[in-house]
């Protein structure tokens, strides 16, 4: 029993500061086996970097201040296009995890563009994409809690969401994201005192 416990302790990590010494991303892997042997399909989704598309604060704000997303013709949608790159996950995975403990080139990709600092509980907005438009209907909208915290994320559009609340289906197979160029990260600034 002690033997046991204490190897339990040593990957728990310092959880109070958010360090689990690969605990999570164990459970996230075991939970992707068993999600996959029950079934549960692969969903390919393509992501469009923040240096593919007009990403900035200064490229969301029009004249009157107001946040847009500019309409873009045939062939800027086909060259951003070419330059997405392809995410694979498992469905009833959200975005966030799959940036956090997803596997693949695309995933570790995405990793290195979303950060996730509350780790899923909606309070922050670091994990903040912008669905393509084409695509916002078969996601959907952000409820009020989520709207509240992408008031505060880099840059938000009219499809922006958060990547903890968007949870993969076979619907989105095929989907395009956009990143955007920044992030906002509250988290750096809570006193822990």
């Amino acid at each position: 029993g002690e033997m046991l416990l204490s190897m339990v302790r040593s990957m728990a990590g310092r959880w109070e500061v958010g360090e689990d010494e690969g605990l999570d991303a164990l459970v996230a892997s075991v939970k992707q086996t068993l999600d996959l042997s029950e079934g549960k399909k692969v969903v390919t989704f393509y992501v469009v970097p923040p240096n593919a598309w007009a990403s900035s604060q200064e490229d969301a704000i029009d004249e009157e201040h107001d946040v847009v997303m500019h309409d873009e013709t045939e062939e800027e949608k086909k060259k951003m296009r070419t330059r997405a790159f392809v995410v694979e996950a498992v469905e009833g995975t959200s975005i966030a995890d799959v940036a956090k403990f997803g596997a693949g080139e695309g995933a570790s990709t995405l990793r290195d563009y979303v950060e996730c600092a509350c780790s899923g509980i909606m309070a922050c907005s670091t994990c903040h994409v912008v669905i393509d438009p084409e695509w916002f209907d078969v996601v959907g909208g952000p409820i009020e809690a989520e709207e509240d915290m992408l008031d505060l994320a880099y840059a938000p559009r009219s499809t922006s969401r958060l990547g903890c609340q968007v949870v993969l289906t076979k619907e989105h197979d095929g989907m395009v994201i956009r990143l955007p160029k920044g992030a906002n990260n509250m988290m750096d600034f809570i006193p822990f005192e």
